[in-house]
C-alpha cells in the first residue's frame, strides 16, 4: 500500500463532502476548530451545496473532490459527513489521479465505499475516523493529528469481556461501516477479507438488519481466509422498539460464537464522538490470548 505525505503544522487540508448534505452551522464549528490548531482550509467547490440528500449532483460531488486530488496547494484530504452517495461517484474517479497525488483522506461512515475504491483501485492507506462536520465539530479529544503526523495509532487493550473467539492474527487492516460494506459486495470495491483483518461499525440499525449484513458478507465470501475481526461502534436501531447495547452484545456473541478467526468488540472506533483513527491498508496485530491490538507500523511516509 501506498503511504501518504505526513500531515505538517501549517498544512493545507482540503475539505470534500462526497455524500450527503452538510449542516453549514456544524461545518463552520469543525473548520473553525482546524484553523484554530494552525492548518489552512480550502473547501471543495460543492461543500456547501444541497440537491435533495446529497451535497450537489454526482458530477459536483465528484469533480469538487476530484478538484482537491488534483490541488498540489492541498497537502490533505478531510471528508465533512457522511451519510449517503459516495458509491454513486466512483464511476466517474480516476485511480492514476488519486495514485500521482497521493494525500491523506480523513473520514468515516459512507466515506467507507470512496475508501474501498481508493484501497481497491490506487491503492492508498486511507484514514477512518472523524468527520469535520461531525466529530471535529464537537471539538472532542480525537488522536487524528498524531495519527497523521507520523505516531501509529495507540496500542488497545482489549477486555475481557469483549472478546467473542480468543487467538492471534496480523494484516492490513480492512473495512468500515458494515452497511456500506454490505453494499459493496458484487462490485469491484468489494472488500476482500483473505489475509486481512476486517473492522466493522454501524449506528442506528436493528439487530435483524446488522445480522443480515453480516450474512450478506459471510455468504459472498468475505470471511474466507479472514485473520481476525475487529467490531466498533455498533449503536443500537430505534425503529421498532428499543434495543439496548447489552442486547446488541449479546446478540454478537452468538452471532460470532463458532468464527473460525479471533474476533472482538468494544473497539472505540465508528460513530462515536471521541473515535479513534484508524488507517485502512496499514498492519495491525490482534492478540485477543493477551488481549492486545497494536499498529506496529507508522502508515504515513
Amino acid at each position: 500500500m501506498l503511504k501518504p505525505p505526513r500531515l505538517k503544522p501549517g498544512a493545507t487540508i482540503g475539505v470534500a463532502a462526497v455524500s450527503g448534505p452538510v449542516d453549514e452551522s456544524r461545518l463552520d464549528l469543525g473548520l473553525e476548530r482546524l484553523r484554530a490548531i494552525g492548518y489552512r482550509v480550502v473547501e471543495a467547490s460543492n461543500l456547501r451545496r444541497r440537491d435533495g440528500f446529497l451535497a450537489g449532483t454526482d458530477g459536483q460531488r465528484a469533480e469538487g473532490y476530484r478538484e482537491l486530488v488534483r490541488d498540489p496547494s492541498v497537502d490533505a484530504i478531510f471528508f465533512a459527513r457522511g451519510g449517503y452517495g459516495a458509491s454513486r461517484i466512483l464511476a466517474r474517479l480516476d485511480p492514476e489521479e488519486i495514485r500521482a497525488n497521493p494525500k491523506i483522506h480523513l473520514g468515516g461512515s459512507d466515506v467507507t465505499a470512496l475508501f474501498a475504491y481508493i484501497g481497491t483501485h490506487a491503492p492508498l492507506v486511507t484514514f477512518y475516523g472523524p468527520l469535520v462536520g461531525v466529530q471535529l465539530a464537537d471539538g472532542a479529544f480525537l488522536d487524528w493529528e498524531q495519527v497523521l503526523s507520523g505516531a501509529p495509532p495507540e496500542l488497545h487493550s482489549v477486555l475481557p469481556d469483549d472478546v467473542i473467539r480468543p487467538g492471534q492474527g496480523e494484516g492490513p487492516i480492512v473495512g468500515g461501516c458494515l452497511s456500506l460494506l454490505a453494499s459493496l459486495c458484487g462490485t469491484p470495491e468489494a472488500v476482500a477479507g483473505t489475509g486481512h483483518v476486517l473492522f466493522w461499525e454501524d449506528v442506528g440499525e436493528e439487530i435483524y438488519r446488522l445480522d443480515r449484513m453480516l450474512t450478506q458478507l459471510e455468504r459472498s465470501g468475505t470471511f474466507e481466509g479472514l485473520q481476525a475481526m475487529l467490531i466498533g461502534s455498533v449503536a443500537p436501531g430505534r425503529r421498532d422498539g428499543v434495543e439496548s447495547p447489552e442486547e446488541i452484545r449479546v446478540w454478537l456473541r452468538r452471532r460470532l460464537a463458532g468464527a473460525p478467526f479471533p474476533t472482538a468488540m468494544g473497539f472505540p472506533a465508528g460513530h462515536l464522538d471521541s473515535t479513534r483513527t484508524i488507517p485502512l491498508g496499514a498492519r495491525v496485530r490482534v492478540d485477543l490470548d493477551s488481549g492486545r491490538v497494536d499498529f506496529p507500523d507508522v502508515p504515513v511516509a
